[in-house]
């Protein structure tokens, strides 16, 4: 394996997308376990117990080839949503922070 490749290979890793399932499950999908895969290694903290769950289920079904089809797009969309309102708490707390430094 060439050099670049095994440095993508540990990339989509790091992000919790499985290499040999890649090429036969939707795109919406590998998004939204992405997505779940970084919210709860680096902000869980900003979860609620339920939106936690809902991260640990859905990574869960999608890291089990043969429960991939339980995961359907609505579930996905959920976990991409909720990402969002994460998202927008993040941006919400950086701008306060960086506004009460700037009256200093």
């Amino acid at each position: 394996m060439r050099n670049d490749e095994q440095v993508a290979n540990d990339w989509l890793k790091q992000n919790g997308i499985a290499i040999k399932h890649m090429d036969k499950m939707d795109l919406c999908l590998q998004q939204a376990q992405m997505v779940a895969t970084n919210l709860l290694k680096h902000h869980a903290q900003w979860l609620n117990s339920e939106e936690h769950a809902l991260l640990t289920t859905y990574t869960k079904t999608v890291h089990i080839r043969a429960r991939q089809n339980k995961a359907c797009r609505a579930m996905a969309y959920k976990v991409l949503n909720l990402a969002k309102r994460t998202n927008r708490k993040l941006f919400r707390q950086l701008k306060t922070t960086n506004a009460n430094k700037s009256l200093r």
